[in-house]
């Protein structure tokens, strides 16, 4: 309750209340506060807090005159409101106090007015809190910004500014991994310290993990020697990692005040930030290297392509023709622009099918020879040819198909050249490496700024900025996870499973999500439907992804369904087992079906890492299986195909 507002309670319109009911209205303020009567000058009532800043009773309180406690303060500006006014207050033992004074003359006919006293240091300390959290606020601005700048020593400039207001630290420096083992100075803020150049792998001593130095403490190290030479009243300093405390070292110094009591959680996140600085540059030095060999490789493919005497020939894996080189295009008959699309069936028309082969290649990453075969040309003449079908693999996943074709009508007595194409970018395992690397200073910045926010109150304003950075560690380790579980090789455990029973196991543990959301789940499997040969680890994430899909796309209406449908099926001469997973959502837009499995495609923004699809669609390929999508205004259709398990010869024949 503020001062300010009292007045306009009821209580105080009232003309015959009770002194216990002011009595307690007055302890609710959070200031020690006097009720006056204005004309008089006659102290009426004080609370909790006025009896203990002046060391009267309450009882003696009511007696006073104001004049009495406050001699310094005119009873004619109790009529007035008015606020921050210097006062001395005259304690019951005839000590004086220096005190600030707010009038707020109440309404009614009495002429009451309430005093609300405050210490002057008091409200001095709350000035000075409020510049530190003000100091940190923009201290914690500045460590956004610092990430911003072109240059990573203007990065760690940045920091260490940032470092001064955070910590009120004249004096910080920055050491990273130098050469042979070393540390060097990378970066410095304030003057007047000789800060070494280099620390040596044993100048680090007890500095491995976070350290305070205070003077006329034991010196344990070089640094410590520093400080105490150079009179210091304390020396803070935290590793860049915590993991491998020889990558990098962050100090901070003062020769005039005690450090504040988180100082090494400080720390830590001033090290945690430098630390990632220094990754987020190296990871683009790497990526930026690794494009540029890839257009360089890429150029040069294209180059042989266009020049190599045989017909090469790329389909994705789903056997659509993506790429033709002009030998191909001249062999069979067709220009790149009229081959583009088409399927390998309208292209690659020969004596003997080579359907089985190129479906076989698509599902299993490997090499196959078909040998010497004759294809048709476009007008209908064949020719003799060796051919032969190569994978290229991302990940788990065959991306697509290279067909290698050589005329042996016009080269029968030369020696069939093998070349498999290897897959053009490593670009998936860079990332993954770095994603692994930056996940420590991340969980490192993660913890410090936890700690951090305990230092302050939950309505203090810094709050909202640390909620943030929060928010940006918990996107970036969401991300970096996604990266990881997509690159990860899948430790592939095939076993014989009721496909039904594991469907019904998954709605029944997402009930509860459901429930709250009011949406309904339905199950139907069809009552010959085999067991299927599945990794229960790879199936649990392909349905987590896909169920998650269909909460999300209901998430602004109200309610909705999500049905499995599960039957056998013969299709190509092979048994499968059919697994339809629908949602009564909004659908998913015409020019959107066609990407929605592609790697890093996501309608989320800062949410969705755009991998869940992709990793689904790779995992049920390795079941050498097939998902597609159908959807419509009002739903939502994901169709799974696996193979069926061969008959369990255990298992006793269905006596129906």
């Amino acid at each position: 309750m503020a001062l300010s507002n009292i007045g306009d309670l009821a209580l105080f319109k009232k003309r015959n209340q009770g002194v216990e009911e002011l009595e307690g209205l007055l302890d609710l303020l959070p200031h020690a506060t006097l009720l006056v009567e204005g004309r008089s000058g006659r102290v009426l009532l004080g609370n909790a807090q006025a009896t203990q800043l002046s060391a009267y009773t309450r009882q003696e309180l009511s007696e006073l005159q104001l004049g009495t406690l406050l001699p310094g303060f005119a009873i004619r500006k109790l009529s007035h409101a008015a606020e921050d006014l210097p006062v001395e207050l005259v304690k019951r033992n005839s000590s004086t106090m220096a005190v600030r004074l707010a009038v707020s003359p109440l309404n009614g006919g009495e002429g009451w007015s309430a005093l609300s006293i405050q210490p002057a240091a008091s409200i001095e300390q709350q000035r000075v809190q409020q510049k530190l959290q003000k100091e940190r606020w923009e201290a914690l601005h500045m460590l956004n910004l610092a990430a911003q700048q072109k240059e990573l020593a203007s990065t760690y400039r940045r920091i260490l500014q940032a470092g001064n207001l955070l910590t009120g630290a004249a004096h910080l420096a920055l050491y990273v991994e130098g050469e042979a083992g070393q540390l060097s100075l990378e970066s410095v803020y304030g003057s007047g310290l000789d800060w070494p150049t280099r620390l040596a792998e044993r100048d680090l001593g007890h500095l491995r993990t976070p350290k305070l130095w205070q003077a006329g403490k034991a010196v344990e190290a070089p640094l410590h020697q520093l400080a105490h030479a150079n009179k210091l009243v304390y020396l803070a300093s935290s590793p860049l990692d915590l993991t491998q405390p020889s990558r990098g070292l962050l100090v901070a110094a003062d020769a005039a005040a005690g450090p504040p009591a988180e100082i090494l959680t400080l720390a830590q996140i001033l090290a945690a930030s430098a630390m990632t600085a220094g990754m987020y540059r190296e990871m683009n030095r790497h990526l930026e290297a690794e494009f540029a060999r890839l257009a360089e490789q890429a150029q040069l493919n294209e180059r042989l392509q266009e020049n190599v005497q045989d017909g090469l020939i790329f389909f994705d894996n789903q056997l659509q023709l993506t790429d033709i080189n002009p030998a191909a295009e001249s062999m069979l008959g067709y220009t790149a622009r009229e081959a583009q699309g088409r399927h390998a069936n309208e292209i690659l028309i020969s004596t003997r099918s080579l359907l089985s082969t190129l479906e076989d290649v698509a599902q299993h990453n490997k090499l196959v020879d078909v040998g010497e075969i004759h294809l048709h040309h476009r007008d209908g003449s064949d020719f003799l040819a060796h051919v032969r079908v190569a994978s290229i693999a991302k990940g788990e996943a065959v991306s697509q198909l290279a067909v290698l074709i050589t005329d042996l009508s016009e080269h029968e007595d030369f020696h069939i050249r093998s070349q498999q194409l290897r897959q053009r970018a490593e670009l998936g395992e860079v990332i993954a490496r770095v994603a692994h690397e930056m996940r420590n200073p991340i969980n490192n910045m993660s913890t410090g700024l936890q700690l951090l926010q305990t230092d302050f109150a939950d309505d203090d304003p810094i709050q909202e900025q640390l909620a943030k950075l929060m928010e940006d560690c918990d996107r970036l380790e969401h991300r970096l996870k996604g990266l990881q579980n997509f690159s990860r090789t899948l430790d592939y455990s095939p076993e014989r499973m009721d496909i039904g029973e594991f469907c019904r196991q998954q709605l029944e543990r997402w009930k509860p999500r459901m429930g709250r959301n009011n949406i309904d789940s339905h199950i139907q499997v069809a009552k010959d439907t085999p067991d299927i040969m599945g990794d229960r680890r790879a199936l649990d994430q392909v349905f987590t992804n896909l169920i998650t899909n269909s909460l999300q796309a209901m998430d602004d209406q109200d309610g909705g369904v999500i049905a499995i449908k599960i039957k056998p099926i013969s299709e190509d001469g092979k048994d499968w087992v059919e697994i339809n997973l629908s949602d009564t959502g909004p659908g998913i837009p015409p020019d959107l079906r066609e990407v929605v499995f592609d790697a890093f495609f996501t309608t989320k923004k800062e949410e969705g890492t755009g991998l869940g699809l992709a990793i689904t669609r790779s995992l049920i390929m390795t079941h050498k299986g097939d998902i597609s999508l159908q959807s419509f205004p009002g739903g939502t259709l994901f169709r799974i195909k696996l193979p069926a398990a061969p008959p369990d010869p255990d298992k006793d024949p269905d006596p129906a």
